[in-house]
């Protein structure tokens, strides 16, 4: 058997890296958004300083050529009990806060023959580096990465969440007469409610500083609270006008009578089109479920690309109920693992384990 060896790589080569991490994204079982060099590099320009986060990467070479990525970090997060506790997760998520944005599908970066190989050579090459909690959140449950802890670390499935993605390459019309009445009403047909709908794209770097900020209206309105904050629209404006001088990105607004009522934002990559964000205004009737609306001409627009296959409502619940449910997606589980290293978090692990059943049990 060939030698595997997983070698450093520090910030500048990583800020640098862009053609030779995508030839390995490409080649791996990771996802080609959250797992891309511009995803990465721009999660990690903004938030290593503001979250005191140090780089652990390496590249995985066999026989001194890069065939792999395993791209982390680590920081240090005080515990109830006073004591430095050492945390190592992926780049591109940060669990202790929700300073930062949610990245799913977050992975390593492996050929995709060899995670079985590669995954129990870096946990053990990470227990050099003195880390006491390994965090991998969002992991598609079935992925190579996924399916590898469900089997070898079951116990440290820490949460699991669901999403939905919705096959496109049937026709529209036939989707929408497969949905139940409700649905079907709130995602389309109440589209005949409005005055004057019309629908735009973005074309242009300048338009994206007004979408994100109609965005950040529409939450506030809803939620109390901006979609994004200083630093994570300094995040997607960075990776808005990547994808936007690439041809992936689909930002749309939904306006009536001239007056913006919603907006969606969606990347796409080779089939996939992601549905990163969704905002809108509450319209003066409540037949009309603007939100769902606006989804609706989304799903719309990715069925008559021929070139996409799939729109991917990612993970995440609506303000009351699991509505993407309804859509008629296959659903995707992802899961959240939890693997303790040094003794004492094995010994905190398994206090915390039997406090767990013992609720469920009990109470």
């Amino acid at each position: 058997m060939s030698e595997i060896e997983l070698i450093p790589i520090n910030e500048d080569t990583f800020l640098k890296m862009e053609s030779t991490w995508q030839t390995c994204l490409a080649q791996s079982g990771a996802n080609t958004l959250f797992s891309s060099w511009i995803w990465l590099t721009s999660w990690w320009k903004i938030w290593k300083i503001r979250l005191n986060l140090n780089l652990l990467l390496f590249g995985v070479y066999k026989n001194r050529n890069l065939i792999g990525i395993v791209p982390c970090y680590t920081y240090l997060k005080k515990t109830p009990f006073g004591r430095m506790k050492k945390y190592c997760e992926f780049i591109g998520d940060y669990t202790s806060s929700n300073d930062s944005i949610r990245s799913e599908y977050l992975d390593f970066i492996f050929p995709q023959d060899q995670y079985a190989e590669i995954i129990p050579l870096v946990l053990q090459h990470l227990m050099q580096y003195d880390i006491d909690e390994l965090i991998f959140k969002d992991l598609k449950a079935n992925s190579l990465t996924g399916e590898y802890f469900s089997k070898n670390h079951p116990a440290c499935i820490f949460s699991v969440d669901h999403g939905i993605k919705i096959n496109c390459q049937q026709e529209f019309e036939p989707y929408i007469r497969s949905l139940g009445k409700n649905t079907r009403l709130k995602l389309y047909s109440r589209r005949k409610l409005m005055k004057n709908p019309e629908l735009h794209s973005i074309k242009n770097a300048e338009d994206i500083i007004l979408f994100f900020n109609n965005l950040n209206l529409m939450h506030l309105e809803r939620w109390q609270q901006p979609c994004f904050s200083e630093h994570s629209l300094k995040f997607h404006s960075l990776v808005a006008n990547y994808f936007l001088s690439n041809g992936q990105l689909e930002c749309l607004t939904l306006t009536d009578d001239s007056v913006v009522k919603a907006v969606c934002y969606d990347i796409t990559i080779k089939s996939t089109r992601y549905n990163i964000q969704l905002g809108f205004h509450a319209y003066h009737t409540s037949k009309v479920s603007m939100g769902t609306l606006m989804l609706g001409y989304a799903i719309e627009q990715a069925h008559c690309n021929k070139a996409i296959q799939s729109y991917d409502l990612l993970a995440g619940q609506g303000k009351n109920t699991f509505y993407k449910k309804k859509l008629n997606g296959q659903l995707t589980s992802f899961i959240t693992c939890k693997i303790p290293l040094t003794w004492q978090s094995q010994l905190l692990f398994i206090l915390r384990r039997g406090i767990t059943i013992f609720k469920h049990y009990y109470f």
